[in-house]
């Protein structure tokens, strides 16, 4: 019988990254852990910090920098200023510098060289309009392409090649887990795949809609079609308002309550030691 090999699969979510803080926490009480990890745009600053060293104390650092941010740790230029902004000339309507810093404070000069454990993370490029993966050299302008909201952030150039948010080509990355040899997915992504969404009532809801369909499919697609010896577990989140894209002041409630729908979802499926338990089984 062959090994078990575990993959965490964290997709995109901007701010709401938190809710995949409560997913780790929970698997790395019961001791899962990864035998890969792989990410996109938020899903790639937690992935890679967890490849980093899949371990609680790890989590407490990275939970730590989550708390600690502020709009303007990663909006550094302010908000959105109306439809002016949209029409002048250059590529975003913020810069990253706040965003690199933020990345650089958890994974200072790291390179994929210097994981724990194997780490893919995903963005698109703004030329070819194709998926790119990021598997050696620099974690920081990894995670940055992977996490280039477009409009709000500006492309991150590798290789003279322009890249943006990988989670516009693929959000919650099931396919490249299953190439790199996994055989068992626990997948942390945002999405309610149950939950019907409320009808738009404008313009801009329906092109954020539309967005947001275009941007599942693949995913929900991919889930539906795995083979049938992959084991996986799609984490639930718990429910939770949209917050807006630059807020950051509820991390601590989204940690704890999205921590016991997956701690709940994780015991009843015997998934894991629950902890206290007097021995931890591997991965």
């Amino acid at each position: 019988m062959s090994r078990q090999v575990t993959a965490f699969v964290l997709g995109g979510a901007g701010n709401m990254g938190a809710i995949q803080l409560g997913m780790l926490r929970a698997l790395l009480e019961r001791g899962i852990r990864p035998d890969l990890v792989v990410g996109c745009s938020a899903g790639a600053l937690n992935g890679g910090a967890i490849a980093s060293a899949p371990t609680l104390e790890t989590l407490d650092r990275l939970e730590a920098l989550w708390k600690d941010l502020t709009r303007s740790d990663v909006w550094p230029t302010g908000r959105l200023a109306g439809v002016t902004r949209l029409l002048r000339r250059g590529s975003a309507l913020n810069g990253n510098e706040g965003l690199r810093r933020v990345v650089e404070r958890f994974l200072p000069d790291a390179t994929f060289a210097d994981l724990a454990v194997p780490f893919a993370c995903v963005a698109t490029s703004l030329d070819t309009g194709r998926e790119r993966w990021f598997t050696s050299g620099s974690l920081t302008e990894a995670v940055l392409a992977s996490a280039a909201l477009p409009v709000l952030l500006p492309p991150v150039e590798i290789d003279g090649e322009a890249f943006v948010d990988g989670a516009t080509v693929n959000v919650v990355p099931l396919g490249k887990a299953l190439e790199m040899g996994a055989t068992r997915l626990f997948v942390l992504q945002l999405k309610d795949l149950d939950a019907l969404p409320r009808r738009p009532r404008r313009p801009l809801d329906v092109l954020y809609r539309c967005f947001a369909i275009s941007r599942n499919f693949r995913f929900v697609h991919e889930l539906a079609t795995l083979p049938p010896d992959i084991e996986a577990h799609v984490l639930p989140a718990a429910p939770w308002p949209r917050l807006r894209y630059d807020g950051f002041s509820h991390t601590s409630e989204i940690v704890e309550r999205t921590h016991a729908v997956a701690a709940a979802y994780l015991d009843a499926r015997g998934l894991g030691a629950r902890p206290g338990s007097a021995s931890l089984p591997p991965g």
